[in-house]
Parts: structure tokens; C-alpha cells; sequence
């Protein structure tokens, strides 16, 4: 075990106690505090169930597992429900499971003064350290016993544990983004996090979660500038904004400093906590950079790790096996070798490089890469080659040969494109039959895989095994194991694209359903509107407010606003064609 995980070890599952503790609170908890809050007042529990006289028990059970989605003092509010014995035994902390709903049938007819109840549901999660939502799916069965207690109903015997209805969770959780460091330093990460949405402290309960380090599925994918021996001290300004100050920290150059204080800054941000930002180490305030040493920080500091920039880059697509520029007047040729008409699916680097998978009919595919103005070099010839996907800045790019092999090119100084495969040992932990990788992409910032296997959805981490925090050695690259993030869809999964927040845009063959957003901890899914679709969604794309898909007849567009998974707000609620290319079986190409 890890230092940081020892240090961590006995974390609350949400930090949602911050506020709760009189004087100072520790977060997370163990023998020494990482992070030290200033007093909070206790978060309200308002409109929490509690147990009503004469209620039925069918109804009171029912309340006990809404009063369960609220954590503080050990869920106090759920111990309102048991007997006085059934509340000193019940142990809450050993895990919590969220279910899509929750059943409850008698065993019989009340018996004397108890009764007993099955209850059945199907498990979509849990919720580990830190607020970790961690995918997982199965069948919930299990018997809880109730007694009557001076004529009101009471629980007298319960598994232990928390189990929470789905909708009950998302009322009292709330999804934040804590913000590590790819592998090269150059992007930001979000690690999605699920806390309890009525802590009064939000401020120090972020920044307890980012110096308690990435949850443990991605921590061989990323790094942080934040060590894990640093003490955290954190509170709001006195006249507004927000301190963190860093207790231990090691001497750190102006580019250790400047990736610190984006973790900072965009993790805080991202929830609503307002800047300034003061920045102390050991009680000195550590300067931008852009202004005099001591003075505040703001999200401006970090605009050059903005983990929600999107590229200004117009739309491009595959039509006729030719890429096209597509703008409100038309569609154009791009040009060069890229015009060729043999192109079957492509994709295009921020600096303007296109890797492009060429063949038709039974013949071989070859992986061409070059900019469109210039002559391509063949990278790979293999019988089948998937959709290439690029990382932002352009360094690395994956394919899938024969689906099963997947590959990773890198830019030489030379110019020229090294190929390593990636090894993909994790994938035999699924047990499948024959496994075969149909899509590939990589995330903005090169450190998940979004992939569809035999028709299901997987997300795996891009794991650096090389050993070294700053690159990504092309001997260095492992597949995480894959986790299912949509288990919901079946093998129904037909194409997948990132969206620029991080989440997945997914097309599927399901006539009812064929489009879906779906968080990346598995955490979400959310239909889109399937009006004027025609299933299969073969290809898939997004620029962060509009959303591209190639349906069965065309390549259609839907404005999504700034909307986030779960949300249905739409600019309109029909897909329409793309208007420069109405009547053409197009394929979506944007630019991350």
C-alpha cells in the first residue's frame, strides 16, 4: 500500500462531514491531517424523512432509504428509523451501492409484533473513497427486519452498508471535477467525484480530494503537483475569494508552480468557488508569475491549461471518400491526397495533421498520415484498421489493427512516426469470447480510452508503466482494465466520440434509443432525442455545443448548449441535417 494510500485509508466516502466537526475538521481522515478547515456551521437537514407516528412499514422503509442519502454523523438521520439496538450495531461505512430503483415485497403477514420485507433491486454503482463512483452492475437481494416499538414501526435487523434509490442519489449528491496532471504535464484531468451537495464547506472538501490523489483505477495514469506528504490548510477569504495554503511544500520551479496552481484553480472553479486565489507556501503567497509575488491568483493564471478549451476549428467530414471543409456556405475539398476517394474514416491534429485509414472492397487498409498540402506516409497496413483517434496537442495517435491489436504512433523530432503497440493484456479480464475492438478513442488529454467491444461500451486508463512521471515513453504504455460504463445499452454500441467536457457521445443500433451521453465513471446516461434518426448511429462527433451524427441516411446536427450529462436542455428538440451537406451520407471529423 502506498503512502498516499495509507494516509487516506478511512477516508469519508463524500468528505460530506467537513463542516459538521466544532474547531477544525480533518479531511480525510487518519493519524495526520492533509487538510485543515476553518469552523463551518453544520449543514442544514431540512426535509430530510423522518419517521412519522402510525406510518405503515412499507412507507417507513421506504423513508429510511431516502434518509439514507444523507451521510452526516454517521448517517444520523437513517438511525432515526431503527431500534435503539439496530442503531448502535448498524455499520454504515462499509460501502454504499446506488440502485436503479428499489423493491420491497413482504415475507407474509405481520407475525406478532414484526415483519419482514425482501428487498430487490439492481446495483449501477457504488460510491468508494473520496466520492469515487465506480461502475458495477448486478442483482440486490437482501431481507430486512422490523419490529413494532410502542406502536410506531421501527428497523430491528438490516444488512450493512448503505444502499441508496438512483434518484435519491443524484437529489443529494453532486458531480465535481478534481483536476491531476497528464503523464507530460501539458493538460489537466478531471476525476470525477460525487459529494454531498448540502456541506456548507465546498472550498476545503475539493481541496482535501485533490491532496488525497487520484482515485486508485486512475493513479497509474496520472500525476500531481501536489505531493502527498504537503499539508493542506484551507478556508475562504476574509473579504472574499479563497486560500489554500500548502504546509511542507518542496522547493518547485516556475513550471511546478504554474501546473499546481491550475489543479488548484480549475478544481475550485469548476464548483463554483470564486477567486481570488491566494496561494500560500508555509504562509508565504506564492506570486503567478503575471503580477507582483504575494499578489492574488485567477482563472485567467491558468487559461493555458483550460480544461474546457475547444479549438477554433470549422466542421470537416468524409463524404465520397474525400475530406471536405464544411462552413454555412458549402462544402469544399481540403485538398491534396486527402481527395483521393478511397478515405473511409479519418481524423484531423490540432496542428493541422491528418491520419486517415484508405482502401476499399476486400483489400488491405492502410493508416496514411501527413498534412493534406503534402505527400502521407503509410504508418500501418493491416486487414481491417479502426477510426484513428489523435490526443489534443497532436503527439500521439491510436488505432485498433485487425481489432484486436492496438497501437500507438508518436511524432520523432526527426518528423518521422514511431509506432508502439500498447499492451492490451487487460482486456483477457473481461472473459469474452473472441473479444474484438470495433472503436478506439482517446481522451483530449491522452489519459482514457473510450472503446466498443463486441457491441458494449468500455472506458479504460491509458496507464504509464514506464515508471516515470514525465512522458509517455513509447515503451511505457499499458491499457488499464476496461470498465463498463453503459451496461444499460447492451451490445447495442456502435460508435463513440469525446465530448470537449469529457464525457461520452455514444450511437447505437437501437431504433428507440439510438443516441446517448454517457458519463465517464459510468455514473450517467442520458438519451438524446431520437426524432428524425434512423438507427444505426455509425459515427459520432462533438464541438462541445453542437453534436454530429451519422444516422442511417445522414449526417445530422443537434445544438447542445453547455449542457452537461443528465441534462436535457437542447436549442432544438429534432436532429436536422447538416446544411452544406443535405442528401450526402457524410462522416463527422472535428478537431479537439
Amino acid at each position: 500500500m502506498s503512502d498516499r494510500q495509507i494516509r487516506t485509508a478511512g477516508a469519508l466516502l463524500t468528505v460530506a462531514a467537513l463542516g459538521s466537526v466544532v474547531g477544525c475538521a480533518t479531511i480525510p481522515g487518519s493519524s495526520s491531517p492533509e487538510v485543515i478547515s476553518s469552523y463551518a456551521a453544520s449543514p442544514s437537514l431540512d426535509n430530510v424523512p423522518v419517521p412519522q407516528p402510525g406510518q405503515a412499514p412499507d412507507l417507513l422503509l421506504r423513508s429510511f432509504f431516502s434518509a439514507s442519502a444523507h451521510p452526516l454523523n454517521n448517517h444520523q438521520a437513517a438511525r432515526e428509523f431503527l431500534t435503539s439496538d439496530a442503531a448502535d450495531s448498524w455499520q454504515d461505512a462499509t460501502g454504499t451501492l446506488i440502485l436503479s430503483r428499489i423493491d420491497l415485497n413482504a415475507d407474509g403477514a405481520a407475525s406478532g409484533n414484526g415483519l419482514s420485507y425482501t428487498v430487490r433491486g439492481t446495483v449501477t454503482g457504488s460510491l468508494g473513497t473520496g466520492g469515487a463512483f465506480q461502475a458495477g452492475y448486478r442483482s440486490y437481494e437482501d431481507t430486512i427486519d422490523m419490529v413494532l416499538v410502542d406502536g410506531d414501526w421501527r428497523i430491528d435487523r438490516l444488512p450493512s452498508g448503505v444502499i441508496m434509490d438512483r434518484n435519491d442519489f443524484t437529489s443529494a449528491y453532486q458531480a465535481r471535477d478534481i483536476y491531476f496532471l497528464d503523464p507530460t504535464r501539458r493538460f489537466l484531468v478531471p476525476d470525477r467525484r460525487w459529494t454531498y451537495s448540502r456541506q456548507e464547506n465546498v472550498g476545503s472538501s475539493l481541496i482535501s480530494l485533490l491532496a488525497a490523489g487520484p482515485r486508485d483505477s486512475l493513479a497509474d495514469g496520472v500525476v500531481s503537483s501536489l505531493s502527498s506528504d504537503v499539508v493542506v490548510k484551507a478556508r475562504d477569504g476574509e473579504s472574499g475569494g479563497f486560500t489554500v495554503d500548502l504546509q511542507g511544500l518542496s522547493a518547485m520551479d516556475a513550471e511546478g508552480v504554474r501546473t499546481l496552481a491550475a489543479q488548484i484553480i480549475w478544481t475550485l472553479a469548476d464548483s463554483d468557488v470564486r477567486g481570488p486565489y491566494r496561494i500560500l507556501a508555509d504562509g508565504v503567497p506564492v506570486g503567478s508569475g503575471q503580477s507582483e509575488p504575494g499578489d492574488t491568483w485567477s482563472i485567467d493564471d491558468a487559461r493555458d491549461l483550460d480544461p474546457h478549451a475547444v479549438p477554433d476549428e470549422p466542421l470537416r467530414a468524409l463524404r465520397d471518400g474525400a475530406l471536405v471543409d464544411v462552413s454555412d456556405d458549402g462544402a469544399s475539398s481540403v485538398g491534396g491526397w486527402t481527395a483521393s476517394g478511397e478515405l473511409e474514416s479519418a481524423a484531423y491534429s490540432s496542428d493541422g495533421t491528418v491520419a486517415a485509414v484508405s482502401g476499399h472492397g476486400d483489400e488491405p487498409r492502410s493508416l496514411l498520415v501527413g498534412a493534406p498540402e503534402g505527400s502521407p506516409v503509410t504508418v500501418n497496413t493491416s486487414d481491417q484498421i479502426s477510426r484513428p483517434s489523435w490526443t489534443a496537442d497532436g503527439q500521439w495517435l491510436y488505432a485498433v489493427t485487425d481489432g484486436e491489436q492496438v497501437r500507438r504512433w508518436s511524432m520523432t523530432a526527426s518528423g518521422r512516426m514511431s509506432e508502439a503497440t500498447v499492451d492490451f493484456a487487460m482486456l483477457n479480464s473481461l472473459g469474452l469470447d473472441n473479444p474484438t475492438i470495433s472503436e478506439f478513442t482517446v481522451s483530449r488529454d491522452g489519459t482514457r480510452a473510450a472503446m466498443i467491444i463486441n457491441g458494449r461500451l468500455f472506458v479504460s486508463v491509458l496507464e504509464n508503466s514506464s515508471g516515470s512521471d514525465e512522458s509517455q515513453d513509447s515503451a511505457g504504455a499499458r491499457l488499464g482494465t476496461p470498465v463498463p460504463v453503459a451496461t444499460n445499452l447492451g451490445d447495442t454500441a456502435v460508435s463513440v466520440g469525446w465530448r470537449p467536457d469529457g464525457e461520452l457521445l455514444v450511437g447505437t443500433r437501437a431504433n428507440d434509443t439510438p443516441v446517448w451521453m454517457v458519463a465517464v465513471d459510468g455514473s450517467m446516461q442520458t438519451q438524446l432525442t431520437s426524432r428524425n434518426v434512423t438507427a444505426p448511429v455509425v459515427a459520432v462527433a462533438s464541438t462541445g455545443t453542437t453534436e454530429y451524427i451519422l444516422d442511417g441516411r445522414a449526417l445530422l446536427q443537434i445544438g447542445y448548449g453547455a449542457g452537461e450529462v443528465g441534462s436535457t436542455d437542447t436549442t432544438s428538440d429534432f436532429w436536422r441535417e447538416v446544411p452544406a451537406l443535405q442528401g450526402a451520407r457524410a462522416v463527422p471529423v472535428t478537431v479537439r
